[in-house]
């Protein structure tokens, strides 16, 4: 497929030219069937949340419960550990407790896995807003790419008061810049599974130019970015951070005893 067959990428609901710009660079790399830009409403996140339950990413507890559990898969783990790094230009910049590796080297390396990962899938624009992006500044403006309807459903729930929309994003902005897989494409045909992933799997932050790459987990921590990358030069890997990442999980499947009855069961 071309990049001109992608359908949905040409109806933006933004003029940033950067961001359109992004976009399309990161379509042509992946290569996803269709492009959705996300609009945060109510009514895309029933959607999503009913298109996981059809797929049986998202189980009903009982004929009329209002609890879902996730169907995840074993080899999808909470922390990629040894596969996350932090990439900056001078190594002696980085926390020496984690892994630090040249930017122009993981991003040869992410490049190779990203081609052609999203095929057969949907690839999701999602605006939020960066609550850590400086100690004192104001929060600043991103979007995550993403071919998970796990990971957009779940920024739904987890951004609060960062909630935003593309309107938000002035067309000259600065905007931190996420992209995520799970690294599952998908060839005419095949059956989908409940939960994507490959055996790979990295998160690599760029501090230095306000991004984050993630491939091959669809869990949350992992997969949800856009509290992640830390601009502040505070060592993003510290145990408070990890903390936090599960916290977050944690909060978001328990979502899943909140929401409305008529979502437990399919149209």
């Amino acid at each position: 497929m071309t990049i001109e067959g992608i359908s949905g990428l040409d109806q933006p609901t933004t003029t940033h030219r950067g961001l359109l710009a992004w976009v399309h660079d990161v379509a042509a790399l992946t290569g996803p069937d269709a492009v959705i830009w996300c609009d945060r409403s109510d009514a895309e996140r029933e959607r999503l949340t009913h298109k996981l339950i059809e797929a049986g990413t998202f189980i009903p507890q009982g004929a009329a419960s209002r609890t879902f559990r996730c169907a995840l898969d074993p080899e999808d783990v909470a922390e990629v550990g040894r596969h996350t790094y932090v990439c900056v230009r001078e190594e002696a910049t980085a926390d020496p407790a984690v892994n630090w590796m040249e930017p122009v080297d993981m991003k040869i390396i992410l490049t190779e896995e990203y081609r052609g990962c999203m095929s057969g899938r949907t690839m999701y624009v999602v605006p939020f807003l960066h609550l850590g992006a400086s100690p004192e500044g104001p929060p600043m403006p991103g979007v995550q790419i993403t071919d998970s309807e796990y990971v957009v459903v779940s920024m739904h729930l987890m951004s609060g008061a960062g909630a935003m929309g593309f309107a938000s994003l002035a067309d000259d902005a600065e905007f931190v810049r996420c992209v995520h897989s799970v690294g599952a494409p998908r060839r005419p045909g095949q059956p989908d599974v409940p939960w994507p992933c490959d055996h790979t799997k990295y998160v690599a932050q760029f501090p230095e130019t306000h991004t984050i790459w993630s491939y091959g987990s669809g869990f949350v921590g992992n997969a949800l970015l856009g509290q992640d990358l830390d601009l502040s030069g505070v060592p993003l890997n510290q145990p408070d951070a990890t903390e936090a990442r599960q916290a977050e999980a944690t909060q978001t499947e328990s979502w899943f005893t909140e929401v409305d009855p008529h979502l437990s069961k399919t149209r």
